[in-house]
C-alpha cells in the first residue's frame, strides 16, 4: 500500500515516501517508526478507504499540514487548520532573536502581531515565564486556533492574552518587544504562487508592493515601542533593503538590521532602540 502512495505522490510531493507515511500513521494513529516496523501488516477497510481520500488530496496538491491538522515548530506540535498559514522554520529565526534579548529582562511586554495559529507567540509565552505576551490577529477565526494551541489550565499559556485587533489599534501602554510575520507577499504574485491555492489570503496578500501592512506597522511601532525595546519583522527573501529603509525613517535613532536565514537570505529585519 505504501509503495503504490509513495509511487502516486511521485511529481507531486518532494518527499513522496515521507508524505505517504505520515498520512498513513496520521489514519492509524501510530508514529512513522511503527509503520517501519510494522510494513506488511493489513489494516481494515476503514483505514484503508480514509487513507485513499486523504492520498487524493495530497495528489492534489493539498499540503500535508492541512491533512495532518498539525505541524512542528521549534520544540512543540502545533494545531494546524486552513484558516492559518502553516508555519516555516524560517520564523524560528525571529523567535530565537526575541528570545536572546528578552531572556534576562524579566517582565517585559510583548505582542506577537499577526499571530495566526499561535506559533510565535505561544513559543515565546512558553520560554518567557515572567513576561506578559498579547496574541493579536485580525481574523476570528485564525484566533481560535491560536487558542487552541495554547493550555492555560496546565499552566502553559497562562502569561498570554488573544485579542482580535488590526495591528497594534486597540492596545494600551508602551510594548518591550513588538514581533510580526505579516503577509508581505505582492498582490500581483499571488495567482502564480502554490501555496495561495490553499493558504488563506489574508495572511499572504501584502498588497500591491508586499509591504502595506509592514509599511503601516512601522507607522504605529514608534509611539508604541519602550526604550529599551525591540521590533522584529519576518520579511520576503527579496525585501531586506526597502524595509530596512522604512525602519530607519520610522526610527531615525535605532540600530536597524537584517538577519539571514539558514540559506543566507534576508529573513527578520531588527530594530533596537
Amino acid at each position: 500500500m505504501l509503495l503504490q502512495a509513495t509511487a502516486a505522490l511521485m511529481g507531486v510531493s518532494g518527499s513522496p515516501r515521507l508524505d505517504a507515511q505520515l498520512i498513513l500513521g496520521h489514519v492509524l494513529d501510530k508514529p512513522r517508526e511503527y509503520l517501519i516496523a510494522h510494513d506488511d501488516e493489513p489494516i481494515t477497510d476503514l483505514a484503508a478507504h480514509t487513507f485513499a481520500k486523504l492520498l487524493t488530496l495530497r495528489k492534489r496538491g493539498m499540503p500535508i499540514a492541512y491533512i495532518l491538522g498539525s505541524r512542528p515548530f521549534y520544540d512543540r506540535t502545533f494545531k494546524i487548520t486552513s484558516h492559518v498559514l502553516i508555519p516555516r522554520p524560517e520564523t524560528e529565526h525571529l523567535v530565537e532573536a526575541a528570545l536572546d534579548w528578552a531572556k534576562d529582562r524579566g517582565a517585559v511586554r510583548i505582542v506577537d502581531v499577526g499571530t495566526g495559529s499561535g506559533i510565535i507567540a505561544v513559543t515565546l509565552a512558553a520560554h518567557l515565564p515572567k513576561a506578559r505576551v498579547i496574541a493579536t490577529d485580525v481574523s476570528h477565526a485564525a484566533l481560535v486556533v491560536a487558542r487552541c494551541n495554547s493550555d492555560p489550565g496546565s499552566g502553559d499559556g497562562a502569561n498570554l492574552d488573544f485579542v482580535q485587533a488590526d495591528l497594534l489599534a486597540p492596545l494600551r501602554g508602551s510594548l518591550d518587544v513588538i514581533c510580526a510575520n505579516l503577509p508581505y507577499i505582492a498582490t500581483g504574485e499571488m495567482n502564480i504562487l502554490e501555496v495561495a491555492h490553499f493558504e488563506p489570503h489574508v495572511a499572504l496578500d501584502g498588497g500591491a508592493d508586499g509591504l502595506v501592512l509592514i509599511r503601516r506597522l512601522l507607522e504605529q511601532a514608534p509611539s508604541r515601542l519602550a526604550t529599551p525595546g525591540l521590533l522584529l519583522l519576518e520579511i520576503g527573501a527579496d525585501q531586506g533593503a526597502a524595509v530596512a529603509a522604512l525602519a530607519k525613517t520610522a526610527f531615525p535613532l535605532a540600530s536597524v538590521a537584517v538577519l539571514k536565514d539558514y540559506a543566507g537570505l534576508d529573513r527578520v529585519v531588527r530594530v533596537e532602540q
